[in-house]
Parts: structure tokens; C-alpha cells; sequence
């Protein structure tokens, strides 16, 4: 028991890894409507799964007992088992849940109040008062900036523009 515990997490049974994945789950669903003829290429179609991987996909689940397949013609026809069955409605359970989750989750999100803002780091604090008084501090004095830069010196164009424009020599 003590080495169970200390063990790293059990590997995931095979077909735990077969059935947790969308497009699996979404086949299996899809088989869940037993009304429809269900055919490797519309299962396919339908899913948004490629043909050989729904071909490959319905080899496994039949191994496993989830589904059977009759022979009409030429069209091999899937169906549910009853284990398949009780899978499928188990998992169709399971993602209205996840759904309902998923959207009181947003709901919550959105009535949330918006964050507080962050109070101001203190040399901030000291800034703003220096700015408000009309005194000089060490970082970023705003009133000094903008005098600063309301005096900087012409620029190229500036000096262009200012120059008269050349005379002429007949």
C-alpha cells in the first residue's frame, strides 16, 4: 500500500485514451441517434473527422463492445451496444454539465465588479504633491517636463523654414 502512494499516477486505461478525445466523444454521441443509419463515411462527414480515422476509430470501440456494425448491401451500418449506450448517455451527461458550468461561469465573470485600481507607489504619491505645490522632485517632475519641452532646441526643418531664401545672382 505504502508503494501504491508513492507511485507516480496510474497510465490511463486504453480506452479511457480512445474516448477522451472530441472526436471520439462526438462519434460516440452521434451514434447515440440510432434513428439515423449510421456509416463510416457520414459519421466522417458529420464529425469532422477523416474516413480513416472514423474506420480506425469504430475498429477499437468494436473491440471494446461499445458498438456493432450490420451489413446492408454494401454499407457496413454502426450502431450502439448497450454498453455503448450507457457510455454515450453518461457522456452526453457530462458535457451538458461541462456546458451549464461553462456558461454560469461567464455569467459570474460578467457580474463581477470591475478590479480596484492599485494604490499608487508612494514616489508617485510624492510626485503628484511636489507637481500640485509647484515644487521640483527627483523623478519625473510633470510641470518641469513640460517646460523642458517647450524649450528644446529648433529642429533641422525648423532651422530650414527659418532661413531666408537664397538671392539670385544675375
Amino acid at each position: 500500500m505504502a508503494s501504491e502512494l508513492g507511485s507516480a499516477a496510474p497510465r490511463p486505461s486504453a480506452l479511457k485514451r480512445l474516448l477522451l478525445k472530441p472526436k471520439p466523444c462526438s462519434i460516440l454521441l452521434l451514434l447515440k441517434d440510432s434513428e439515423q443509419s449510421w456509416y463510416p463515411s457520414k459519421l466522417a462527414r458529420v464529425s469532422g473527422a477523416s474516413y480513416v480515422h472514423v474506420i480506425n476509430l469504430l475498429t477499437n470501440l468494436r473491440k471494446f463492445g461499445i458498438v456493432a456494425s450490420e451489413k446492408k448491401g454494401k454499407q457496413n451500418i454502426f450502431h450502439l451496444t448497450e454498453k455503448g449506450a450507457y457510455l454515450a448517455l453518461t457522456l452526453d451527461d457530462l458535457a451538458k454539465k461541462c456546458e451549464v458550468a461553462e456558461t454560469e461561469h461567464k455569467m459570474v465573470k460578467q457580474e463581477a465588479p470591475p478590479p480596484h485600481p492599485l494604490p499608487e507607489a508612494p514616489i508617485v504619491q510624492k510626485e503628484k504633491a511636489a507637481a500640485a505645490a509647484g515644487g521640483a522632485s527627483r523623478i519625473g517632475d510633470s510641470a518641469a517636463q513640460q517646460n523642458a519641452s517647450s524649450v528644446r532646441a529648433p529642429t533641422q526643418e525648423a532651422k530650414r523654414e527659418a532661413k531666408p531664401a537664397p538671392v539670385e545672382k544675375k
